[in-house]
């Protein structure tokens, strides 16, 4: 029922208004007249003032209040909409069509759909019309829609999410047509709410089956709010290797924002900001990040736009890799097109960073370039490997690089073992004893070769090429390409981690025409990707761990890419769904996302292939307009307001404010509630009721914490103090400075203020660390915490007195010689009584393990150091470990080195286990790391860092101060943090 802009949704409750004049007759209501009886005693009562008087009868305002509190409730109880007819004139006899774009441009205000979806059903139930709820991005293969009453329909809503690929409009059309044909049903009302972008689906024939559905009832489409539309992003490589970001949008108002990148890890490594004007359709951005952390950056994401368009996953192909140049032969620098690196140089100086040797000495020129941590190391007709240089490469290639190698008049005549397959001696060329009678032209890639898909031009032909010998021509050898009579032309073959390359042809224009196509390009710009970042590095623990990440080229092993992690709608990184399939590696970049294919990494969990919503090339076309004779609606006036909470609400105000007026009226009016001797209870009550008013006029305002620290200021303990008597001083008590030892100044110096130590080492540029770091923590610690640090103290672990100290920094020397057994014993007891020790080997940039505390160069020396100590059982720090959440929330401790293990105490399961050292309120007694804290925590007078981190930069120093942090935390407070995390389950055995 309905009153202009007022309806009621149970208008038979507006009945019980008909019983307002019996309250009105029950609150005017008195009690009879007294009878008065004659009674002489009470003639003493004569003259005396009563100053408790009672109303004869109820005040007509008193009783104004409870009328309207009566009136206001019955009003809420029939629920009344304001502006009602606003939600949609749905007119029509059929049921009311909820016709959703769900695509992942639906996602950034997916929470105005629903709300708009729930208005539409709300306005289909009060009519008693049933519901069709339609996604036009389903979720499955073969979408069927259901006719539903209002309430199944609202259990349909709450399923319905974005999905991360495109509505396919055209089937969700098909598939509400095939619904309404089987139900019988015709003249539906159908609200289309649209994305406002185009999708390249024929918008204007969807709008037409859809008015054509509708018959006599409605078809409206609610319109996009402006400034609202979904943008999009898509991450390419610029000039020069750089990471750019195409920010899309359909047009409108001017937008402005900002695109983050972030790693693996979600830890933001760049931001850079956009703006797109008024009618703008895209506009780009730049990240100037090193080569380091760029190749880091996992994904790019706009900020505050939630939707799987927003987001561009980056892979080995967006990466910007290092490639080394060497070739057996000078530069041709009068003749540069003869040169061997010549087209190599020009194939991949768009797509990668190049090392290039300059000394013509082979061994110097690869420890020149592998200075420079490439991941593909490229050799131009270099004959044979051998002796140290051959060793080099070879542990290039195990710990993942990629080695591709050019023939040439060297290799035809000689080899060696760093090449995917052995040669026959001599090679074949046009009109040679081994010849063909005319170039050979190449035939198509195979399905496993990672140049599949790439188009072969027709005039590549080749002249000349050393042979593979069809005898080693094993299961194991790749064969990538081949010529049109099936000679091998590149092959491959694995070796450790990585991979071994050969072309059968040079590297310029003396055996064929292939360098100077474009095809040589596409293939090299592959090539290029396919090493592992980092397999250069001159110490890396990875070479000889079983356990290494496989390299990138483990994703061309497989013609098919199974999904490994898809993105939602929203954008975050989910399971694959089930009706996720593979997809051939050849056609991952033609491939559109949809609900067989969503967006995410395929392939090998080591290096994944990624699928993206949008490529560069994407453009976002506005939705068209539609005819005049759709009724067009938006968001804003779409709304309407439940008036129901409202009225209750100034009802119990009203019902809060009787209750007071009441007790007023009793205690004599507002004078005789604040005089000397109010009723019994009544100033109390009146009080709660003011305050109870207050809230509930106020709602907003309340907060469970508001609330100023001088409400809680402790009481002063010198004025406490003062009232107790205190004792006579004897002169003879005072300690004057000028008597202390040193040992005793130095101790009161330590337990004046938070002091941590360091163990003095012998070796100066060690200790200077040590103390710049310890110097450089604190002052953080002074800036982020409450805890004040004094000046980091030297200590010599044989005389001096550790007992002051709540941690100790302990860096292990590879000299380290053995303890006596009287400081074993000090620092025994020093662990056991709660003081934390952390060893550091700082070795791991130099060779230390990530698995095992007492691996590496000064592994041994911790050994010695160790070996009558009573060290309890060691584990690497577990994620739910309380030092991971002492201040901050942290997954890792790096140093001036990232990779390292932090390892700590172990609490065993068995309490009775008596080898362990006695956790002392919470706090491990040990710690051992390789990452060397103390360098990535120096500071120099003017708060400039002295060492750099590696490889994270400032982000990972900055992860290491609060990694320090963290212990420094963890060894004042124990296991308070432990008890915290665990407030809800100790109430709850508490009983409380």
């Amino acid at each position: 029922m309905s009153f202009g802009p007022l309806a009621f949704l149970n208008p038979w409750l507006l009945a019980a208004l008909v019983t307002l004049p019996i309250i009105y007759w029950l609150l005017r209501a008195v009690p009879p007249r007294p009878t008065q009886i004659q009674f002489p005693p009470t003639r003493i009562l004569v003259g005396l003032d009563n100053d408790e008087k009672t109303a004869e009868k109820t005040p007509w305002w008193l009783t104004l209040i409870r009328l309207i509190a009566a009136t206001l409730v019955i009003l809420a109880l029939a629920e009344p909409i304001l502006n009602p007819s606003r939600d949609a004139a749905l007119s029509g006899e059929g049921p009311v069509v909820v016709f959703v774009d769900n695509g992942w441009s639906s996602a950034s205000r997916w929470p105005d759909r629903i709300a708009m979806i729930d208005r539409i059903i709300g306005e289909a139930e009060s009519k008693g019309r049933p519901v069709i709820v339609a996604g036009t991005a389903a979720a499955t293969r073969l979408p069927v829609l259901k006719i539903q009453s209002p309430a199944e329909a609202r259990s349909t809503a709450a399923a319905l999410v974005p999905e991360p690929f495109a509505p396919d409009r055209g089937a969700a059309t098909d598939a509400l047509q095939k619904a309404l044909d089987e139900a019988g049903v015709k003249n539906p009302s159908i609200v289309w709410l649209q994305d406002g972008i185009d999708h390249k689906s024929d918008v204007a024939g969807v709008a037409e089956k859809l008015a054509d559905m509708a018959g006599n009832g409605t078809f409206a489409v609610l319109d996009e709010a402006q400034g609202r539309e979904a943008l999009g992003l898509a991450a390419h490589l610029g000039e020069k290797g750089k990471l750019e970001a195409t920010v899309l949008s359909p047009g409108g108002p001017a937008r402005a924002g900002s695109v983050y990148a972030y790693s693996a890890r979600s830890e933001r490594l760049g931001e850079a900001p956009f703006k797109l004007a008024a009618g703008e359709r895209s506009t780009t951005v730049v990240f100037e990040l090193p080569l380091e952390l760029r190749n880091q950056v996992a994904r790019l994401e706009i900020a505050s736009e939630r939707s799987a368009g927003t987001v561009s996953l980056i892979d080995a192909a967006t990466q910007w890799h290092r490639v080394g140049l060497l070739s057996g032969e000078s530069r041709e620098e009068a003749q540069p097109l003869l040169a061997p690196l010549y087209y190599i140089e020009k194939a991949l100086k768009p797509y990668a960073d190049l090392a290039i040797a300059k000394n013509a000495n082979l061994s110097d020129g690869l420890d020149a370039v592998f200075k420079q941590n490439i991941s593909v190391l490229m050799l131009a007709d270099i004959g044979t490997l051998t002796g140290e240089t051959a060793k080099k490469v070879d542990d290039f290639v195990q710990r993942g690089g990629l080695l591709v190698r050019f023939a040439g008049p060297r290799l035809e005549k000689a080899g060696d073992d760093l090449l995917p397959v052995a040669l026959r001696s001599g090679g074949r060329s046009l009109g040679g004893a081994l010849s063909w009678s005319t170039p050979q032209p190449l035939a198509g890639f195979d399905e496993n070769s990672p140049f599949a898909g790439l188009a072969i031009p027709k005039d590549v032909t080749i002249n000349r090429q050393v042979l593979a010998d069809p005898a080693e021509l094993t299961p194991e050898i790749e064969i990538w390409a081949r010529l049109k009579d099936g000679t091998p032309l590149v092959t491959a073959a694995k070796h450790g981690n990585g991979r071994l390359v050969l072309f059968h042809v040079t590297a310029n224009s003396d055996w064929s025409n292939l360098p100077m196509s474009g095809l040589f390009v596409d293939m090299l710009r592959r090539l290029s990707t396919m090493g592992t970042i980092g397999a250069a590095a001159a110490h890396n623990s990875a070479a000889t761990d079983a356990n290494t990440n496989v390299s990138a080229t483990e994703t061309n092993d497989i013609n098919v890419l199974a999904p490994i992690r898809t993105l939602d709608g929203f954008g975050a990184l989910r399971t694959p769904p089930p009706t996720a399939e593979p997809v051939k590696a050849s056609e991952l970049e033609k491939t559109a996302p949809s609900v067989e294919h969503p967006p995410g990494y395929y392939g090998q969990p080591a290096s994944p292939r990624a699928l993206n919503v949008l490529t560069p090339k994407s453009t976002l076309i506005p939705f068209p307009g539609l005819p005049a004779s759709v009724t067009r609606l938006s968001y804003d006036n779409g709304a309407s307001t439940a008036l129901k909470p409202t009225l209750l609400g100034i009802a119990l105000g009203l019902l809060f404010a009787d209750i007071l007026a009441v007790l007023v009226l009793q205690a004599g009016g507002l004078g005789g509630l604040f005089s000397r001797r109010p009723r019994p209870g009544t100033g109390a009550a009146a009080v709660l009721a003011l305050a109870a008013l207050a809230a509930t006029a106020f709602p907003e305002n309340v907060r469970a914490q508001d609330f100023s620290p001088q409400d809680f200021r402790q009481p002063d303990i010198q004025q406490l103090d003062s009232f107790a008597p205190r004792p006579p001083m004897d002169s003879t008590q005072v300690v004057r400075s000028g008597n202390l030892s040193a040992a005793d100044k130095a101790a009161i110096e330590a337990t004046s203020k938070v002091t941590i130590g360091y163990v003095v080492s012998g070796d100066r540029t060690t200790d200077e660390t040590s103390r710049a770091g310890l110097e450089g923590l604190g002052r953080v610690l002074q800036t982020r915490t409450a805890v004040e640090p004094g000046e980091p103290k030297p200590v010599d672990i044989k005389k001096d007195e550790i007992a002051f100290y709540p941690v100790l920094y302990w860096p292990v020397l590879e000299t380290a010689e053995a303890l006596p057994d009287a400081v074993i014993a000090k620092i025994d007891a020093y662990m056991k009584e709660g003081g934390l020790i952390i060893f550091d080997t700082r070795d791991y940039g130099q060779g230390g393990s990530s698995t095992l505390p007492l691996a590496g160069k000064s592994g041994s020396a911790l050994q010695r150091l160790l070996s009558k100590l009573d060290v309890p059982p060691l584990e690497p720090v577990p994620e739910n470990h309380v030092v991971t959440k002492s201040f901050y929330l942290l997954r890792s401790f790096p140093g001036r080195w990232d990779g390292g293990q932090l390892w700590v105490e172990a609490i065993p399961n068995n309490d009775n286990d008596t080898h362990k050292a006695r956790v002392s309120d919470g706090v491990t007694s040990i710690m051992i790391t390789s990452n060397d804290l103390a360098a990535a925590w120096a500071l120099d007078e003017r708060g400039r860092p002295i060492y750099p981190t590696v490889p994270g930069g400032e982000m990972q120093r900055e992860m290491a101060f609060r990694g320090g942090i963290n212990i420094v935390m963890h060894a004042l407070t124990g296991n308070y943090k432990a008890d915290q995390v665990h407030v809800p389950a100790l109430l709850e055995r508490l009983g409380q």
